[in-house]
């Protein structure tokens, strides 16, 4: 890790090969990288630039602190496969989407009050796998997945104080979730089979697509996560499936075609970002 990433907002990239690249951002320059992961997913961040890294072969969660070498936490999710994560801006409690569980049973969702205490999960029975997950402001969560035997897609929302994960009804299909965010104003949610990012506007348990986000140029259907910081969307892409070498930057909520891009060294199969931001 380079001297000076502690001092310089950084960019979080897990690769399956087992590693996790620290570029600079928003310069894409390669400053660090983290190794010895069995299968990195997906990455968050917190308000402290605490990031945290899905390892979802090794059923494990680390939490590294901003430029930092070795974690400072290790989580164990024993009996499911990590995937998705988001920490609650009103409490700092750490929400884990398991996509699924040993033996090919179904997913859940782990809320972690700590990381060395055992979790309270969450399901919804018409998810069976369980992607991604982001609190909004309020401490609301909004999780994805696709359900048991057709695979449609699912969105679903834990409410804040809330003891059950119940599922959103949203006007528009989506053929399959990427992704999912809030952006401050609604739940933005990808369908990787399309190429777009669909805006949805939550009320109860309705969702209404209020905006569309169409990506151009040569990216791989594939279910990867996106980041959201301020006005700009961090992602994966590449030309085919499970081929994703590169980071590209664009402009939220309008899309088009990437304002910068990255080929990251030697990198096999990118997956997750998050961006983590110094202290000032």
């Amino acid at each position: 890790m380079a001297p000076e990433s502690k001092s310089q907002d950084l960019l979080y990239v897990s690769d399956n090969d087992g590693v996790v690249d620290v570029l600079a951002y928003p310069a894409l320059k390669v400053v660090g990288q983290l190794i010895g992961f069995s299968g990195p997913a997906c990455l968050c961040s917190d308000s402290n630039g605490d990031v945290y890294i899905t390892d979802t072969q090794s059923e494990h969660i680390y939490e590294y602190k901003h430029g930092g070498k070795t974690p400072i936490a290790t989580i164990n999710d024993f009996g499911f496969y990590p995937e998705g994560c988001s920490v609650d801006p009103t409490t700092g409690n750490l929400a884990v989407t398991n996509y699924n569980g040993l033996q090919a049973s179904a997913g859940s969702v782990a809320i972690y009050t700590n990381p060395s205490g055992p979790p309270t999960g969450y399901v919804d029975n018409d998810f069976f796998l369980y992607f991604f997950c982001s609190y909004d402001a309020k401490g609301n969560l909004y999780v994805d997945g696709v359900n048991n035997g057709t695979t449609a897609s699912e969105l679903g929302i834990l409410k804040k104080g809330g003891s059950t994960l119940n599922t959103i009804v949203v006007d528009k299909t989506i053929v399959y979730p990427g992704a999912v965010q809030w952006d401050g104003k609604d739940v933005a949610i990808e369908d990787v089979s399309d190429d777009v990012l669909y805006r949805v506007k939550v009320s109860g348990l309705s969702g209404k697509v209020v905006g569309t986000t169409t990506f151009k140029g040569p990216r791989a259907d594939e279910l990867q996560q996106f980041w959201l910081q301020g006005k700009t969307l961090v992602m994966p892409y590449g030309t085919s499936t499970r081929q994703m070498h590169k980071i590209g930057l664009w402009a939220y909520p309008a899309g088009g075609s990437p304002t910068a891009d990255l080929t990251v060294p030697g990198s096999v199969e990118l997956l997750g970002v998050t961006v983590s931001a110094a202290s000032k």
